[in-house]
């Protein structure tokens, strides 16, 4: 079964299992909270192994992750609440 790992600054947090069809792989500066942590992907890289036998390979990535400080990411938080609207924009004629 195939798997993707998340790795944090030299060490391996974790590995989820996945289906050879369907891997979540998230995207560079992309933002994963994990264990309610807030964490930011800096690195994704790709490694092919062996499958059996044959030729055939299996591509496992590793996700690299940094921490976000705790007043960034309560101001990324804070961006993304929706304001509220005063009313239409001037008219100009």
């Amino acid at each position: 079964m195939p798997y993707v790992e998340y790795a944090c600054e030299g060490r391996l947090l974790f590995r989820t299992e996945t289906t050879e069809d369907v891997q979540f792989v998230p995207r560079i500066h992309e933002v994963v909270v994990i264990d309610d942590v807030p964490y930011q992907v800096v690195d994704v890289e790709y490694w092919a192994r062996r499958l059996g036998s044959t030729d055939r390979r299996l591509v496992c990535p590793t996700v690299y992750v940094v921490p976000i400080a705790g007043v960034e990411w309560e101001q990324r938080l804070e961006r993304r609440v929706p304001r509220n609207k005063d009313g239409k924009p001037p008219t100009r004629y």
